[in-house]
């Protein structure tokens, strides 16, 4: 071994510690690589997006249908109100303007077109609600909720329980059948506010989209407690999803007004909506 010029002994340097490492590097390099994932390929990716949207978008659509519902009942409601503002404006109108009462008619069956028009369009949205509850999203929305304007033939609107009533009240002459299918409209109305469970008039009636049935909400969280079938005799649908029942309730906001109006006087007085109702739990 040479010395160097201070005559000490030099130790050589090795080279292969180095050449270690620099393969080491290179092997660790290689696992790296192996432990990654494979990049997807862009038919993965579609297939990837497809599943996410068939996931989220029947969700984000039921949603959409929920609000519609929501603003369906407000208009359905306006349009309620409306038709008994008339009615109630008609025994007036009979004495000061004949004129008046006519426009009055008219707005009535104005009223019953679009509430008809609302129904139709409720149709389609328990349609789209059924098929999203399927997993079942539509391929095009295009024209899906379009709906076909209420017949707007005079003979037709003449013979809507809504018209009829208006009649009633303004005096107007019908024909006696026409009378007497009135007395019998008014009848079932009556019957049919009437709850299934506590069989007094309802208070905060809720509509069981399953079978269309209504009940008074206190008279249902009641039997649910003990059921989850419909309690009305021979219906088997299951209770859920309960909505409000707008239709009813108007309809029982005008009873209870209609009693309490000087053009009541004489009218059979059934049990008020003010009172109680008695649950057997």
């Amino acid at each position: 071994m040479a010395g160097g010029p201070d005559g000490k002994r030099r130790t050589p340097v090795k080279a292969e510690r180095r050449h270690s490492s620099s393969e080491e590097d290179d092997s660790s390099d290689e696992e790296d690589q192996r432990s990654r994932p494979r990049p997807r390929t862009i038919e993965e990716w579609k297939i990837v997006i497809e599943e996410e949207v068939q996931r989220t978008v029947p969700e984000a659509l039921q949603q959409v249908v929920a609000n519609a519902r929501n603003q369906r009942h407000d208009l359905l409601r306006f349009a309620l109100e409306g038709v008994t503002a008339a009615r109630n404006l008609a025994p007036l109108a009979k004495v000061y303007s004949s004129e008046l009462l006519d426009d009055l008619k008219q707005l009535t069956k104005d009223y019953v077109r679009t509430q008809g028009h609302i129904g139709h369009f409720d149709a389609k949205l328990s349609e789209l609600h059924e098929e999203l509850q399927a997993g079942r999203v539509p391929s095009s929305f295009d024209h899906l909720l379009k709906v076909d304007w209420y017949p707007a033939d005079d003979d037709i609107l003449n013979k809507h329980e809504y018209v009829k009533l208006f009649d009633a009240v303004a005096g107007i002459e019908r024909e006696e059948d026409e009378d007497e299918d009135v007395m019998v409209q008014e009848s079932n109305s009556l019957r049919n506010m009437s709850c299934p469970i506590t069989q007094m008039i309802m208070q905060d009636p809720v509509k069981n989209p399953e079978c269309g049935h209504t009940y008074s909400k206190v008279g249902i969280e009641s039997h649910l407690k003990h059921k989850q079938s419909c309690p009305v005799a021979g219906c088997r649908k299951r209770v859920q999803n309960l909505e409000p029942d707008v239709d009813m309730e108007v309809l029982i906001a005008n009873r209870s007004r209609t009693i309490s109006a000087p053009t009541a006087a004489g009218a059979t007085a059934v049990d008020s909506d003010s009172e109680e109702e008695h649950i057997v739990e």
